[in-house]
Formats: structure tokens, sequence, C-alpha cells
């Protein structure tokens, strides 16, 4: 019997310890990697990296103590048992898999102690087992004191290892302090166990030795085949760091990727493989042109064409191609980047180009393409053409009384009505504003006015509403190719002449162009570009009208009146042009002019007479026309109170608050105003429509007992429809005192509070009882 430790100098080969010492470091490095790799990882991946690095433990373990053991060349004859060996290296890994599992599991302190703890016993478990295998030429005796010690050794380094890697498994000098703990473990429990190890030779008789060759060339066979081993695991180790690396930032890229030899796939990314629709294994081993069309060459190395997915789906895609070396081979790399997303939104943007955002209509610019195409398309056919320009009847005062996100509603529903009516293959654009064009292709005159009718139908039920609280509708007007005009510009204008008939017959209706609306409206633009200059070419003048004091028949003063001496027309009068200067504005310089030349003419007379001036309804409202007033006056030095102002009832139908403020300041200054022509609407309207009754109004017979300017005014209306043959009714009439005055001007019939409230139907009530 004899100490191991005592003749380990003269006994054991220290090559073959070098050798252990070398594999125990390299295995315990090895796994230290990995157990850093299963941290760094994915989740899918964790435990895969935890198994591995166990089985590099168990196996470097194993292999350090059995090539310790072959280093062993003492007198006493030592065999190693086959299953207690394979039982020693199994043991190794399945207690180093449950110590790397527990150690590196979410959890606290004491729970990676416990993986501490189980790294000490796995590296024991194996030790104890190997030293179990020797037989059958001897029997192994142990001191226990040595071996508890070697054990709470190899517990203690196996505790320090892991809080190293488990808190700062990052830092390099926390690696190589868990790797160096590791063979620490191993070392010391194998020498502190070894050194309380006594080998007793069997009585039986050695049937076999194992010479110098036989153990060197066993440890040899047992180095080579452990190393492999660890270098596998460093070098699949390497590749994931380093190549799976690779592979995860070529998958994050965001173009697909695809490698081709001699025009065949052999690899790609997961990009591409999305893109095609296809799992990558599918794809590979496949040509090229079987997944990737090319469409046209941009350039030498890029061009654009189409990944091929499953059926006929083609996604747009740009292609750069570049030649490496993959494998050793030369092989061609090819980068697709989808264009899906680039032309959506090119797509998007030519659209909002050729589209109004509002209604989704097409705007002008589509609108002028399509209806040069239309004409030269109805120019090589006999079919028609047609073109119907819209406009919506009094849009303004819808915006004006509900607000502009309310005419944008009613422009949106325009749309859909016009959508919704007409065919799908009519071309519908949004000039701007409320006005649209219509173009219909192959359509005779029949078919564009039948189809007007429906759209004036489709616009009083979708708009009935707005078409009785504010005369809300739309107006057509329709211009035919040839018949009309062979050019876009000609056809639109003729459209908007037969719009302009349209409108101004009544609102509400559609009008085909005629030639007489071309003369009308040269002429009416003639007389509009004439009237711009009239001012400054001196061919407006004044001329003086005398009104005479009905007692004295003596002037006391002058009505100015406005003419024109038209170049080729002559002298015209208001009611030939004042129309038109209203509609584009030429009032408002020509209203100024009239002015400070009347009042100049005003202030040259000897006698203080008045000069009266007609004011446009246009002019009246104008928000400075106080201050204009003002300066001509102190220009030409007249008198406020001899300057009368006329205006008709068509300014008082405006705002009432501003003109009632414009009325004040005016008369403040002193200026009169008079109200001209009261009553003409009235009479006309009685002179063209046939009325079967006059209805008074109410207030008429408020003040008739108290005021007696009412009670003429009332009489002589009276008078005037007994005169048309007109029956009058008298509303109103709520005091016995009303009753006395209208029995004297026997009005044809009477209505108020007097004779009773509104109440049910006759036919429940009982008969009305006469009034003394």
């Amino acid at each position: 019997m004899f100490t191991v430790l005592s003749c380990i100098a003269d006994q054991h080969d220290w090559t073959l310890l070098f050798v252990a010492l070398s594999i125990c470091c390299f295995g315990s490095l090895t796994a230290v990697f990995m157990l850093t790799r299963a941290q760094e990882c994915v989740q899918q991946h964790h435990h895969y990296w935890l198994i591995a690095a166990a089985v590099v433990l168990g196996a470097s373990t194993w292999a350090t103590h059995f090539i310790a053991m072959l280093a062993y060349a003492g007198p006493v004859p030592i065999g190693y048992d086959g299953p207690l060996i394979i039982l020693s290296i199994i043991a190794a890994i399945v207690l180093f898999a449950g110590a790397v599992e527990i150690a590196f599991m979410n959890g606290g302190q004491l729970v990676q102690a416990s993986g501490g703890v189980l790294f000490g016993v796995a590296i024991a478990a194996m030790h104890f087992v190997g030293l179990l295998a020797i037989t059958p030429f001897s029997m192994v005796s142990l001191i226990p004191a040595k071996s508890i010690v070697a054990c709470a050794l190899a517990i203690g380094f196996g505790i320090v290892a892991v809080a190293a890697l488990r808190h700062s498994a990052s830092r390099r000098f926390h690696i190589f302090a868990g790797a160096a703990c590791i063979v620490l473990a191993i070392c010391s429990l194998h020498t502190v166990s070894m050194s309380g190890v006594q080998i007793t030779p069997s009585a039986e008789p050695a049937h076999a030795d194992l010479s110098s060759v036989d153990r060197i060339a066993i440890a040899i066979a047992v180095s080579i085949i452990s190393t492999l081993i660890l270098l596998g695991a460093a070098a699949a180790l390497f590749l994931d760091r380093h190549l799976t690396d690779l592979r995860g930032l070529a998958n994050a890229s965001f173009e697909g990727l695809v490698i081709a030899q001699e025009n065949v796939v052999i690899d790609l990314n997961e990009k591409f493989a999305a893109m095609a629709g296809k799992a990558a294994a599918l794809l590979k081993g496949q040509p090229v042109e079987a997944v990737l069309a090319i469409e046209r060459r941009l350039g030498i190395d890029t061009c654009q064409g189409a990944v091929l997915c499953d059926g006929q789906d083609r996604i747009p895609v740009e292609i750069l191609a570049r030649t490496i070396e993959y494998r050793g081979r030369e092989c061609q790399v090819i980068a697709v980047r989808d264009l899906t997303e680039r032309h959506e939104a090119s797509r998007r943007i030519e659209h909002m180009a050729r589209h109004d955002p509002l209604t989704g209509l097409a705007n002008r610019r589509e609108f002028d393409q399509r209806f040069e195409m239309a004409i030269a398309g109805a120019a090589e056919t006999p079919s028609g053409l047609a073109l119907l320009a819209l406009d919506l009847d009094r849009f303004k005062l819808v915006n004006d009384t509900f607000g502009h996100a309310e005419g944008d509603a009613v422009l949106q529903r325009v749309a859909e009505v016009l959508i919704r009516t007409l065919p799908a293959d009519v071309t519908i654009a949004r000039m701007g504003g409320d006005e649209f064009c219509i173009i219909l292709e192959n359509a005779s005159r029949q078919q564009t006015e039948a189809l007007s009718a429906d759209l004036q139908k489709a616009f009083a039920q979708e708009f009935a509403d707005l078409a009785a609280s504010s005369g809300f509708g739309a107006s057509i007007g329709i211009a035919l190719y040839p018949e009309h005009g062979v050019t876009d510009r000609r056809l639109r204008n003729n459209a908007d002449m037969a719009l302009y008939r349209a409108k101004s017959g009544g609102r509400g209706r559609a009008c085909t162009f005629e030639a007489a609306m071309d003369i009308e409206l040269h002429a009416k633009r003639q007389l509009e570009h004439d009237l711009r200059h009239a001012v400054a070419k001196g061919e407006l003048f004044l001329v003086y009208q005398r009104i005479v004091d009905t007692s004295s028949q003596e002037p006391c003063g002058y009505e100015a009146l406005l003419r024109w001496r038209h170049a080729s027309r002559g002298v015209l009068a208001p009611a030939d042009f004042i129309a038109a200067a209203e509609e584009t504005g030429c009032i408002i310089p020509i209203g100024i002019w009239v002015l400070e030349e009347a009042c100049s003419e005003a202030a040259s007379w000897k006698a203080p007479l008045t000069i009266a001036v007609n004011i446009s309804p246009v002019q009246f409202l104008m928000p400075s026309l106080v201050e204009q007033i003002s300066h001509i006056l102190a220009k030409t030095g007249l008198q406020p109170d001899r300057l009368e102002l006329e205006i008709t009832e068509t300014a008082l139908f405006h705002d009432r608050a501003a003109v009632l403020s414009t009325l004040g300041q005016l008369r403040a200054m002193g200026i009169r105003v008079v109200l001209d022509d009261f009553g003409t609407g009235s009479l006309a309207n009685l002179r063209d429509f046939p009325f079967d009754k006059l209805k008074i109004d109410r207030r008429f017979l408020a003040g008739i007992g108290a005021d007696p300017t009412i009670r003429a005014l009332f009489e002589n209306v009276i008078e005037m429809a007994s005169t048309l043959n007109l029956p009058v009714i008298a509303e109103g009439v709520e005091t016995q005192e009303q009753l006395a005055i209208l029995h004297a001007s026997h009005p044809a019939q009477m209505q108020g509070f007097l004779f009773g409230k509104p109440e049910a139907a006759p036919s429940s009530r009982a008969p009305l009882k006469a009034i003394a």
C-alpha cells in the first residue's frame, strides 16, 4: 500500500499529466464561452448552448481524470472496468447539465449557489465513479477527511465560477476567471482526493499488465478523441458567434439577398424567402429565373424586375448584382429591394396630381388631357362627343350660411351624385370651386340631353332640403362636337355660354348651346371690355335734369344722369350698360367719377341748388363709401346739405345693420338720402303675374289710427287695387277702431284676432257671430 501523491514525481509520466491539464484548461475555457453564448443568444437557442456546455464540461473533466490515471506507472498493475468508465462520463454530463440549467435560470443568489454546488458534485461524481473503475488487479481505499476536503474545494470553486459567469459574463476578466475556477475545481478535487487514495494489490495473480507503450498509446488516443471533441465544440462556437452573426445581419437587412452559383440559388436570406412566399429550403436549388424576373436594365449591375411568388403575384423590385467569392467559389450575390411601397407612393402622388383631393374626381390638369384625347378620338370616328359644364346654384349662400365645412360636405355629395348617376366610363372633373365638367363620349344630342335631365332629377332628390331653404341646385350647359366646335377651347367656351343662359333663365336648368348665344355673349363681353376703358378715354359724361317745386314751379335742384358716348354705338343710357358695370366691378370707379364730377359742377353754381346723384347698390355697400364721399366734398368744396343720394329698394335687401349704419353716417354729415323707384318692383309684379288678391301687411294697420300718412298710403293702395280689379285682404285687424276705419275704406276682406285667434278646423267650431 502506498500513497499516490508521494510517488507522483517518480511513478507518473509528466507528459501525460501536462496533456491532462491542457485538456482540462481548453475544455473549461470552451465550456465557459458556450455558457457566455447561452446568455447572449435568443431564447429558443438558450438551452441548446447549455446542454452543449454540459457535454464539453463532462467530456473534458472525464478526459482529464482518465489521462491523469493513465500517467501512473507504478509496480501495481491497474486495469479499468469499461461500464464504470462509461457510467462516470455519463454521470458527469448529466450532473453538469443540471448544474448549468440551475445556475443560469432566472433566480436569486440561492438558486445560483445551488448551481455552483451541483458543479462540484458533478466533478466529484465523475471522479469517484472513475476510481471505482480501477479493477481487477487492485483494491482502492479512500481517506474520508481528504475526500471531504476535495469535494468542498470543488464545490467552492464551482460557486465562484458560477458567480463570475452569471453576473459579468461579458467581460474578459470574468470569463477567464470563471474558466480558471473550473480548472481549479477539477484539479484540486483530483489532487487532494488522490492524495488520500490507497491502492492495495489484489491477491489474485495478474494475468496481464499494461506496458508503458500501452498506457501512452491509450492516453494519446483518449487525448486525440477528447481534443477533437473540444476542437469541434470550439469550432461550432466560433462559427456560431461569427458566421451566425453574419447570417443574422443578412436576415436583418431590409433587402432580399440571393447567392447564385452557375445561375442556381445556393443560399438566400429570410427577407427574400418572405418576399417569394416560400421556405428557404424550397428555393435553394432553383434556377434564378424561377424566382426572379428581370424586366428592365438600368445600368451595368442594376436593373428592375420582380420576385415571382406563388400564383401570378409579382413583387416589383430593384436588383443589384455583384460577383463575390463564396465558399471558395465564384458566385453572384443578388440584392433585391422591394419597390412596392415606392410604387404605391408614386401612384398616390400621381393620383393626387391628377385628382381633386376633396371629391376624388379628376382635376383640371387631368380633364385637359382626357378632353384632348376624347376630341382626337371623336375626330377619327363618327361617334359624337358632348361636354357638360355644371355649376351649383347659390352655393355661396350655403357656404356663408352653414360654413365652409358644410360646403365641402355638399361638394362631396355632389361628386357622389355625379358618380352614381353617370356611366362608369364618363370623365367627371372638378374644375375648381363649385364648377364641374363632364365628358360624354359616343353620345348623341338626345342621349346627352336625356342624361342631363337624369342629373337634374338626381340633384333634386339628393338636395331637396337645401333647395327648400336656399334655392340650391345645379345648372348645366351643353356643347356638342363637332356641331358647336372642334377644339377644346371652343367647346368649353360654348358650354360656358350655355351654362350662363341656363342660369340667367331661372337656374336649375340644362341648356344646349345655340349660335345666337355666341353673338349675344360676344357683344356683352365687348361692351364690358369697352366699359373698362370708358373713363380713361373720356367717353362718359353727365347730363342734368331739372327738379321743380310744385308750389312755385321754380327749379330747386338737378339730377345728374350718366351717359356714355360709345365709339360705335353712339350715346348710351345707363340702362344699356349699368348692369354690365355692376357685374364686372366697373361701377366702383365709374360711381366715384360721377360723384366727383357732379359735386364739382354743383359747387360752381351761383345759386345753392341741390344736386341728386344715383348710387348703385354695389357702390352703396362699399365699406369706404362714406369716407370717399367726405373726401369728394372736401375736394370740390360742395356743402353736404346740397347733395342728395338716391338709392333703390335693392340696396336695402342686403345686410340690414350695415345699411342702417351707412345711412346714419350720411345723414349725420348733412347729406340727404332719397329712396328711389319706391313700389316699381311691386307694380311690375302686379302687371306681369295674374294675382287674384292683394293682401295688405299687418304693419300698415298697426299705426293706421295714429299716423295719417299710413292711412293715406293704405287708402291709395285700396284705390289702386280697385283699378286693377284685385280684391284686398286687410290683415292684422285687432281693435274696434281699426274695424271702423276699414269700414270706410271698404276692403274686400279682413283678417285678425278681432275675428278670432287660430283655432281648430272650421267644421269643429260654432258658427261665427256678427260683430257690431
